[in-house]
C-alpha cells in the first residue's frame, strides 16, 4: 500500500448521473463501469490499492473503501473519493474486507491510502511480511494494525509473492546493496530516488523502496 494522489485526477463525469437514494451500484451501466475504471487506472496504474499486486480487467473490481449497503454509508455508494480498484482476491484486499461473516471492523481506523500516507504507519520486512511501523503512539499502532488485519495484507499467499518480487529485484540487480552502502549519502539518495521511480508501477514497488530506504 502507497500513496495515492486523487486530487490529480478529475472525478468521472458519469458519477453524478446517479444518486444513492434512487439508484443502486447494479445499475451504473457497462460503459459508466468503464469510465470509472480509467479513471482509477490513472490513479493507481494496474496495481490494486491495498495489497500492490496486479489488478487485471476481468478480475479486478471497483471497490467502495466505506460499504455502500444500507446499514454503513449508502449516501457514499457514487462518491468518488469513496472508489478504489482492488485485485480479486478472496482472501485478502476488498472482498475480504467486505466478505459475509467476516470479522467487524471500525473504517475510522483505517488507512485510506489516498488521504493518509501508509509509509507513515506501515513497512515491508523482507521476509515479506507488513509490519506495524515502530514509534507510533496507541492510536497509530491501532490504524496500522487493523489496516493489516482488515485488508488480510500478511496472507500467507502475498508475503510469498512479496519474497519472490524481491528476491527477482535482488536478481535483476546484483551488488546493489553493497553499491549503496559504498555511496556517498548524496549519491545514495539520488540512486534510490531513481531506483524508486523506475519500479514505482511494478507489483510490490513499496517492498522494494522498503529494502533500499532501509539497507541504504
Amino acid at each position: 500500500m502507497h500513496k495515492l494522489d486523487r486530487n490529480s485526477i478529475p472525478a468521472p463525469a458519469c458519477l453524478a448521473g446517479y444518486h444513492w437514494r434512487r439508484d443502486k451500484w447494479d445499475d451504473v451501466t457497462a460503459g459508466d463501469r468503464a469510465e470509472i475504471n480509467a479513471a482509477l487506472k490513472s490513479m493507481q496504474g494496474t496495481l490494486c490499492a491495498y495489497c500492490e499486486g496486479p489488478a487485471k480487467d476481468g478480475d479486478a473490481h471497483i471497490e467502495h473503501f466505506r460499504r455502500k449497503d444500507s446499514h454503513h454509508s449508502p449516501q457514499l455508494t457514487f462518491d468518488w473519493s469513496n472508489l478504489f480498484r482492488s485485485c480479486g482476491s478472496r482472501k485478502h484486499c476488498g472482498h475480504f474486507k467486505d466478505r459475509p461473516r467476516g470479522d467487524p471492523y471500525d473504517p475510522n481506523d483505517l488507512i485510506k491510502p489516498d488521504v493518509t500516507d501508509p509509509d507513515s504507519f506501515l513497512y515491508f520486512h523482507t521476509s515479506g511480511e507488513v509490519r506495524v511501523r515502530r514509534g507510533l503512539d496507541d492510536a497509530g499502532v491501532r490504524r496500522a494494525s487493523e489496516t493489516i488485519r482488515v485488508f488480510g495484507l500478511n496472507d500467507r499467499v502475498l508475503t510469498g509473492r512479496r519474497d519472490v518480487a524481491l528476491r527477482q529485484y535482488l536478481s535483476a540487480n546484483p551488488g546493489i546493496l553493497e553499491l549503496l552502502a559504498e555511496f556517498s549519502p548524496d549519491e545514495r539518495a539520488e540512486l534510490i530516488r531513481d531506483e524508486v521511480s523506475r519500479t514505482s508501477g511494478e507489483p510490490f514497488c513499496t517492498m522494494i523502496r522498503s529494502l533500499l530506504m532501509v539497507d541504504a
